[in-house]
């Protein structure tokens, strides 16, 4: 199930949460500001099926039917695909398994089923908070802040200041835009304010692209725009997706994909179990899914096509788009093409106007593998850091640029990162664009300093660059300290020390002082993160608040076993099922 779920998520890029965390809490010390709008990320709204009545309509569970998670009936799936699957193992040929994997896609998500004009099919509604903070529900506000963690920020401008634009992740682009488009006016109007300030986190980013271009009066509405991990120039792993680039290269398939996507044993044993498919037939299924979320599904989707890099668009046009029955689609997405094209010149008209624009991106974690260039580009593990860096120049991961490489503008000041690995001059916006080295997308929120780098620049009165600001560097390392912070330290420092044996309690006293020294640093040493950590953990795990980690003995046995099993395989039979002949190797 967990596999299930997993290769699901990925193969759709809908990992492209930022997940869930909260920042530290400071002085509430509110301040004179603009009004802020904040656009989320992927998947990061309620999106529920509503009946003809307008009903919330619930599962077997009793649970509401929402987009994201996709809801996955495995017992259907089983059903569906067991007789064919049967079938093809035993005749070692297709017998109507490709087709069925293509038709239990469709069934599987009927939520992603778009129309001819880029709306969904069923009755999806999007909960919009069309008010500030300050008149959301208890749990609204929950569900908020469990979502983007800005409550500093709440402490700091007030909850009433602070707007969370919501949006069906896979609705229209163009209808989107224009409720953004009017939020900002109306908030400016409820507020009496000139300008609002935006953040555009990943997804959200592509609404800005959108709104530049749509709309370049908005402008003189903007006093700043922070661009959080944005996919200004979409996601490899989503353009893979429409051109059809899935890892299906022999390494990839047979070595590397499975064992990426699920670590240990299982992965192994995955590896070994695709050889009972002939080599034709593991293609078609993996053909058959791109056709099926490609074809089917995602090219109805505007904001999807709003993931594809500008790189890959016109062969991904020509693929899905021309055949008659998507020409409301090509429309709205050829339009976006030209957004996304003139993405960093309109940036710098904004900033030219006087606008406020900053960048926060990650670097360093290897796409998920699923994508068939995840060899080729630096990213944060979904998007590809040309993306969310406007621009700027990398080598691969833990790969430096070669030695003879030189920075390649702006030679007046130092834009290459220490490791030599992104040089920031390329950029579109080298001042004002801060890096964070070995940062996940998906636990972007669970890094305080970047959230706490958020709310500086938000809340910034001058225009702040990467030089004025020593306490943020270019470049940084990232560090996730959700569970220090909610769980580890609130535990800790509910202890009576009083009642403890006299070197546990000093112990304890240091142990606590040394997290909450780390935690005030916003220049990043990852050694001192994982040592406040463990030794945090190793006091709790010694008074009995916390159980010590356990090792998996199975894990331990199992996954050499099957790696030498695995390896053993691809050395003796390379890229091939086992009813393939020999020659079958090469091909």
């Amino acid at each position: 199930m967990k596999f299930v779920r997993k290769s699901v998520s990925i193969l759709l890029a809908l990992t492209m949460l930022l997940g869930v965390s909260a920042v530290a809490g400071s002085a509430e010390t509110e301040v004179e500001s603009y009004p802020i709008i904040l656009i989320h990320g992927l998947g990061q709204s309620n999106v529920r099926l509503f009946d003809e009545n307008n009903e919330l309509v619930l599962d077997d569970d009793g649970n509401t039917i929402t987009n994201f998670p996709p809801p996955i009936d495995v017992m259907s799936l089983v059903s569906d695909l067991l007789f064919p699957l049967l079938l093809s193992l035993f005749f070692q040929t297709d017998v109507g398994l490709v087709d069925a994997i293509r038709t239990a896609a469709n069934n599987l998500l009927p939520a992603f089923k778009m129309d001819e004009n880029g709306f969904p099919t069923m009755n999806m509604r999007v909960e919009t908070y069309p008010n500030s903070l300050a008149d959301c529900t208890d749990a609204q506000k929950q569900f908020i802040y469990s979502t983007l963690p800005v409550q500093d920020l709440a402490k700091q401008v007030g909850e009433d200041k602070i707007y969370y634009f919501a949006y069906d992740s896979l609705g229209n682009n163009d209808e989107i835009t224009e409720r953004l488009y009017k939020m900002i006016g109306d908030v400016k109007e409820e507020h009496d304010s000139p300008k609002v300030n935006i953040a555009a986190v990943s997804l959200g980013g592509t609404f800005m692209n959108s709104l530049l271009e749509y709309h370049p009066d908005v402008v003189s509405s903007l006093n700043s725009i922070v661009y959080v991990i944005a996919a200004l120039d979409g996601s490899r792993i989503v353009g893979d997706i429409y051109t059809g680039n899935i890892a299906q290269n022999d390494a990839d398939l047979y070595r590397d994909l499975f064992p990426a996507l699920v670590p240990g044993y299982l992965g192994s044993l995955i590896n070994v179990a695709i050889r009972l498919f002939p080599k034709s037939l593991l293609h078609g299924i993996f053909d058959s899914l791109v056709n099926a979320l490609a074809g089917d599904l995602i090219s109805y989707s505007t904001t999807m096509w709003s993931l594809c890099p500008s790189g890959d668009y016109e062969e991904a046009r020509a693929m899905w788009l021309m055949d008659g029955k998507h020409d409301e689609i090509l429309e709205q997405t050829d339009r976006y093409y030209q957004a996304q094209k003139n993405s960093d010149a309109n940036i710098l008209a904004a900033q030219a106007a006087g606008v406020k624009v900053y960048a926060i991106a990650e670097y360093n974690v290897p796409l998920y593998s699923i994508a068939g260039s995840y060899k080729e580009y630096n990213a944060d593990g979904i998007i590809h850091l040309d993306s969310t860096s406007l621009g700027a120049t990398s080598g691969y991961v833990d790969t430096p640029l070669p030695e003879d490489y030189k920075q390649q503008k702006h030679t007046d000041h130092n834009y290459m990162s220490p490791d030599r690995i992104v040089d920031a001059s390329t950029g579109a916006l080298p001042d004002y664009t801060f890096y964070f080295k070995n940062q996940a997308h998906e636990s972007t929120a669970q890094c305080d300093v970047i959230m706490s780098l958020v709310v500086r620049l938000l809340t910034a009165d001058e225009y702040e660059d990467v030089f004025s600001m020593p306490e943020w560097p270019q470049f940084n390392h990232g560090r996730r300290t959700r569970s220090l912070r909610n769980d580890l330290l609130p535990q800790a420092q509910s202890i009576d020390a009083a009642a403890l044996a006299p070197e546990d309690a000093a112990e304890l006293e240091a142990a606590i002082q040394q997290a909450e020294t780390m935690l005030k640093t916003t220049i990043v040493v990852p050694e001192e993160t994982d040592a406040a950590i463990e030794r945090l953990q190793a006091i709790l795990v010694k008074l009995g608040k916390i159980e010590a980690s356990k090792e998996d003995t199975t894990a331990q046995i199992l996954d050499p076993i099957f790696k030498f099993v695995d390896d053993a395989l691809y050395w003796l039979r390379g890229a091939r099922g086992f009813s393939d002949p020999f020659w079958v190797r090469w091909q």
